[in-house]
C-alpha cells in the first residue's frame, strides 16, 4: 500500500521565497519544486490575493497571475469559517491574538489533515497550541 502524501498549505512568504527573482531561497526552492511534482501543495483564495495585491506593476501581476493559474483554488467551506471562530475564541484567554486568515488556515489545514508551511515567527508561537505547520 502506498503511503498517502500529505497536504501543504504555502502562507505567502513562502510562496514569495519560491517565486523571487530577485531573492529566492534555494532550499524552499527546491522542497516547493518537489511537492509540486508529488501536488501536494494547495492554494487558498486569500494567499493568491496577497500575492497578486504585492506585485509592482501590471507586466509583474500578469505575469504572477498566470504562473498561479496552475494552482486552483482550494475551497473554504461554512464549516472552516465555523472551525476558525472556535480556534480563536478558544486561544483568546492564553493571550494569543490570532488573525481571522490564520485561523481559517488552520481550520482548512485540519480538514484536508495537511500542514502549513512557512517560517514566519507568528506562526510558529502557534504550533504548542495545535497548529499543524510544516
Amino acid at each position: 500500500m502506498a503511503a498517502t502524501l500529505e497536504a501543504v498549505l504555502p502562507d505567502v512568504d513562502i510562496w514569495f521565497k519560491a517565486f523571487s527573482r530577485q531573492d529566492p531561497d534555494p532550499l524552499v526552492v527546491h522542497g516547493f519544486a518537489q511537492r509540486v511534482r508529488t501536488r501536494q501543495i494547495f492554494l487558498l483564495g486569500l494567499v493568491r490575493q496577497a500575492l497578486l495585491a504585492r506585485t509592482r506593476d501590471p507586466r509583474q501581476g500578469v505575469r504572477l497571475n498566470h504562473v498561479l493559474a496552475a494552482f486552483p483554488d482550494l475551497p473554504m467551506l461554512a464549516r472552516d469559517h465555523t472551525r476558525a471562530a472556535g480556534i480563536i475564541q478558544r486561544l483568546r484567554p492564553t493571550g494569543l491574538v490570532v488573525s481571522p486568515w490564520q485561523a481559517v488556515m488552520w481550520a482548512i489545514a485540519e480538514r484536508l489533515q495537511g500542514r502549513i508551511w512557512t517560517q514566519d515567527r507568528h506562526w510558529q508561537v502557534l504550533a504548542p497550541h495545535g497548529c499543524p505547520l510544516a
